[in-house]
């Protein structure tokens, strides 16, 4: 006799998906979570500034095909449909483009991207560096984004892996926090937080899960944690799939993206009609900056790669004088006087995530299709590294948990 038909390991968004699809099926499970809260890398944050601000996840990317913008509307979660006009602008050596100038740097960001999705169309599993123009006035800019998008540096992430996203180009983000979205989705779901899980083994007719709290036998698992987690170590799988779980986490681990959230007195006129803003000092790394919809004199400098994983191991002061010191560049050295609060994110050094989304190492963008299209056993993985139009995404994640769920056990 099994405790639980299914045991769910991870409360985030692929968890809920999963909690969600396998209470329609009537089947009995329960979802345990190591933190101490529901959503995972959808984080709703409360408490480090006088606003909420999200920091992980926070657009509903794709939203035109997006199915949580269904679950959003159902919940009662607020989202912004309409981009503003004039969205994005570019500071670069010492001034704000306009013009021909602006239009040029945004056909090199454009342009990089054709690349990319031209070599994926050709199925060349190759860096990223490799398809894209590393010179130019905006070299500097373009890298940066990609390194945002993918989370990792250009040459350590694969074109074909990254080109099975398929972008429809319609982004809206949810203005009241998309952690609390997941967190309302999960709010009728069993879950079992402060539970940390050190272990999996199948065994005859099921599996066992060893926990902090004692051990519980299912039929089944489906294990949600990020591929970092799994690299790690932290959780020990064993039996049938055990190692095609964890040469996929190899293949195909999570990157390194953090935020450093400015909360302003006032909203900074020269940007007040922007969404997002790089500024590109050309002699130094740049950083691009996201004016907080819900409330426009929040100001959230955005880091991926290797320059957020630098930043986020010497620490939260690092990160803020970082983002203070290009914000001063852009913004005047007044700006400083205008700070309310600053606040950062640490996904690099949490335990329980070690990193931010997924990406494909260059020569394995196929590992992740094969573990799409792998029967689940008894031991599964679902999550956003197992997406493979949506990737990186909580929407991805969510539509995982719940495909992995509605095809496990007869």
């Amino acid at each position: 006799m099994h405790d639980v038909d299914v045991v769910v390991i991870g409360a985030g968004a692929a968890g809920v998906g999963a909690g969600q699809a396998l209470r329609d099926r009537g089947l009995s499970f329960t979802i345990l979570e190591a933190g101490d809260r529901v959503g995972g890398r959808a984080f709703t944050d409360t408490s480090s500034l006088p606003v909420a601000w999200d920091q992980g996840c926070h657009w509903m990317h794709c939203a035109d095909v997006n199915p949580l913008v269904a679950e959003a509307d159902r919940v009662g979660t607020t989202y912004l449909r309409e981009l503003r006009e004039g969205s994005y602008r570019y500071w670069w050596r010492g001034g704000w483009l306009k013009g021909d100038d602006l239009a040029a740097a945004d056909r090199a960001m454009e342009g990089a991207f054709e690349s990319i999705y031209h070599a994926a169309d050709q199925d060349r599993d190759v860096p990223i560096a490799e398809v894209v123009a590393a010179d130019g006035p905006y070299a500097a800019g373009v890298r940066h984004v990609l390194q945002l998008m993918a989370s990792g540096d250009p040459e350590n992430v694969s074109a074909a892996g990254y080109g099975d996203y398929r972008d429809t180009e319609v982004n809206w983000p949810v203005l009241s926090g998309y952690g609390d979205l997941i967190a309302r989705l999960a709010a009728d779901l069993p879950v079992r937080t402060g539970t940390p899980v050190r272990a999996v083994d199948e065994v005859p007719g099921g599996v066992r899960v060893t926990t902090d709290r004692g051990d519980l036998t299912a039929r089944a698992a489906i294990v949600t944690v990020s591929t970092n987690v799994l690299r790690s170590g932290a959780l020990r799988l064993s039996g049938s799939g055990a190692q095609a779980i964890s040469d996929f986490a190899e293949q195909v681990p999570c990157g390194s993206y953090e935020k450093v959230a400015v909360l302003l007195k006032r909203p900074v006129p020269e940007v007040e009609k922007a969404l997002f803003f790089t500024i590109d000092p050309v002699s130094l790394p740049p950083v691009n900056v996201q004016i907080a919809a819900q409330t426009p004199r929040l100001l959230i400098s955005h880091l991926g790669g290797s320059l957020a994983r630098g930043l986020a191991k010497e620490g939260p002061a690092a990160m803020q004088a970082y983002a203070m010191e290009r914000l001063k560049m852009a913004l005047g050295r007044e700006i400083e006087d205008e700070v309310e609060g600053i606040a950062t994110t640490g996904w690099e050094v949490n335990p329980l995530t070690l990193g931010a989304y997924s990406a494909a190492r260059p020569g394995f963008a196929q590992a992740r299709r094969d573990m799409i299209a792998a029967d689940p056993g008894p031991i599964t993985l679902a999550g956003e590294a197992l997406s493979l139009s949506f990737q990186a995404t909580a929407n991805g994640a969510w539509a995982s948990g719940r495909d992995v769920a509605r095809r496990l056990l007869p």
